[in-house]
């Protein structure tokens, strides 16, 4: 597991290690949204917030006011229970999904479940997505955990 700042020591080199074909196979599987259901926080950063406050036709201070609580710096975290799924999970999926944040649009690729092939194989019993679909090149991985390296990969 990548621990507090270790984002930065995490290279293509290690993402090697978990590869197969120089990649990792993922795709979202219709209807699943057990992803979106793990209790937990959701971050959102600041430049997220413009587009999701005009999807709740709020503006961006309002938005914060009524929806975010202050994590750290620039960073926000959704204003729900940590402790129950994520507040805008209904039975369809996401409500928000046009402007979710890009910690829930990078899932899995977080660099906590990139970090050894265990921690891959062990979320591929949990997220029937990963090893099928599309192969995502390490490149495209590591771009991807760049997306989510400010929220609980600080």
């Amino acid at each position: 597991m990548v621990k507090t700042g270790d984002f930065q020591s995490m290279n293509v080199k290690q993402l090697k290690k978990i590869a197969v074909d120089q990649g990792l196979r993922f795709e979202c599987v219709p209807g699943c949204i057990k992803c979106c259901a793990i209790p937990g926080l959701v971050f959102v950063h600041e430049r997220e917030i413009p587009a999701m406050a005009e999807f709740f036709s709020l503006t961006p201070e309002q938005f914060i006011r009524k929806k975010l609580r202050r994590h750290f710096g620039r960073i926000y975290q959704l204003d729900m229970p940590t402790s129950e799924p994520c507040a805008y999970l209904s039975e369809n999926g996401c409500s928000i999904y046009p402007v979710r944040p890009a910690q829930c649009s990078a899932f899995p690729f977080w660099p906590e479940n990139v970090a050894d092939p265990q921690t891959w194989k062990k979320l591929g019993e949990f997220c029937p997505g990963i090893g099928r679909g599309r192969m995502f090149s390490i490149d495209e991985v590591s771009d991807i955990m760049g997306t989510v390296s400010y929220g609980p990969f600080l």
